[in-house]
């Protein structure tokens, strides 16, 4: 991986970007408690998941998807005072009852700095981690949508991306499932990078190794191995 995939994948820390500011991250209008806020963890390269890219049914930091929700009028920091609308709009329904809303919006903050950091670096290494499953699909948009809309072009670029693993091909692309027909290429391979398309019975189309391939309209499935994710020609 690149040095910005290394930045991305350490986390922000306390420290922030070093100068105190990340461009998109907004300012919390509370200190959120110190460790791990809840539902932070991110899944590992070699996980199922993040191995076939399939991060459509993660749940967001701080989110619990049978867990009653603190009412939106409740939501107030633990010491007082209150949220910005921002911040409001990223913990309506994603606070469980009993938990401590700063942490679930300190999650969210902590991947836009995340993203934002890495993205100024090095934009392809921002996608490849929630391509990946290192930054999940649904916790990343669900940041990005409320917290750091700036940092979008690089959700847009995840969304059309896949990870190692095999895939149906469709007409539209769908997040560890589906690839769409195009050009693609893998900001990173290894190399052992090889990836083949087949069509329809299984037959092969074309195969190959190295960073770039075609998709065609007539493909019905694609496999790749060792070149970790696969972007849409064109980037973030």
């Amino acid at each position: 991986m690149t040095a910005a995939a290394a930045l991305l994948l350490a986390g922000c820390g306390s420290g922030g970007s070093g100068d105190g500011k990340a461009a998109d991250r907004p300012t919390a209008a509370v200190s959120a408690p110190a460790g791990d806020p809840a539902g932070t963890s991110t899944a590992a390269p070699g996980d199922a998941g993040a191995a076939s890219g399939d991060t459509s049914g993660a749940e967001a930091p701080g989110s619990a998807a049978d867990a009653p929700k603190v009412p939106d009028a409740q939501l107030t920091p633990p010491g007082g005072g209150s949220f910005t609308a921002q911040q409001k709009s990223y913990l309506s329904g994603r606070v469980p009852k009993g938990t401590d809303p700063a942490a679930v919006l300190e999650g969210g903050q902590e991947i836009c700095e995340r993203l934002t950091r890495t993205a100024k670096i090095d934009k392809d290494a921002a996608a490849t981690a929630i391509v990946t499953g290192d930054i999940s699909m649904s916790g990343a948009a669900a940041a990005v949508s409320a917290l750091c809309p700036g940092q979008q072009p690089v959700i847009t670029a995840a969304s059309h991306g896949f990870a190692d693993g095999t895939f149906t091909v469709a007409a539209k692309p769908v997040p560890g499932k589906a690839v769409a027909p195009g050009a693609y290429r893998a900001p990173n391979p290894s190399p052992a990078c090889s990836w083949r398309v087949t069509g329809a019975g299984g037959t092969t189309l074309t195969s190959g190794s190295g960073a770039r391939l075609t998709v065609p309209a007539a493909a019905r499935g694609i496999t790749s191995s060792g070149c970790y994710a696969w972007l849409a020609t064109g980037g973030t």
